[in-house]
């Protein structure tokens, strides 16, 4: 008998290559000048993390944390499942333009399409009484307002899985949409949540990071 890491390696190359497509779609579509263009997940987070990121190339294709993997695995697994293989790569771009004449391009790359629904997949670790998670709702609703569906969030948690559906008029406004965009892009907001501090890349580097007692008990 004896360790060997043969299969393990191959998952992981293919998530190397998943992510890193993702990771470079995200990064070009990134413009924190003029035109101001963003995905999604982008804007719902710290604006100064964006930069760095942008700045420096500092995405990471290969998990650390055994949360995220099995949170890459269970979105692949379930695109598969729901979509085939290999799963269609969604996405999708929409102007928006806030009360003072700014204007955002949004990206949109939702895990599956199915007909009338747009359908986000999320693995936490949180205990099923915290969720949907504030962000989860915002990035979902806003695929809703960019695709005109109704949407639905489906949760893997430790504790047991939930399902949470959204009516077509529970979507973001573009007016709303807007307004996150103009948080990001003009007022910089950093961080978005408290609690991104706690993983991010560049706490240890960065002005604005907040310790951990200064921030509540969430995660991503």
């Amino acid at each position: 008998m004896r360790n060997e890491n043969k299969v393990w390696e191959a998952i992981l190359d293919k998530i190397y290559e998943v992510q890193r497509e993702v990771l470079e779609k995200i990064s070009s579509s990134l413009s924190l000048e003029k035109p101001y263009s963003a995905s999604v997940t982008t804007i719902l987070h710290c604006y100064t993390r964006a930069r760095f990121d942008k700045k420096y190339g500092l995405y990471r294709p290969i998990p650390t944390n055994i949360n995220t993997l099995l949170g890459l695995l269970f979105d692949f697994t379930i695109k598969v499942v729901l979509q085939g293989y290999p799963p269609p790569d969604h996405h999708y771009v929409k102007e928006y333009e806030d009360s003072d004449g700014n204007k955002y391009t949004i990206h949109a790359g939702p895990d599956v399409v199915l007909g009338d629904e747009v359908v986000e997949l999320k693995y936490t670790s949180m205990p099923l009484e915290k969720i949907p998670l504030e962000h989860h709702e915002l990035q979902l609703k806003i695929y809703m307002n960019i695709l005109d569906k109704s949407g639905r969030l489906v949760y893997l948690t430790p504790y047991g899985v939930r399902e949470i559906y959204y009516s077509r008029e529970e979507a973001l406004t573009d007016r709303e949409v807007a307004e996150l965009a103009r948080q990001f892009f003009i007022e910089k907001k950093s961080p978005r949540y408290d609690w991104e501090c706690q993983y991010c890349l560049y706490k240890s580097l960065c002005p604005l990071y907040r310790k951990p007692e200064e921030v509540s008990q969430q995660e991503p």
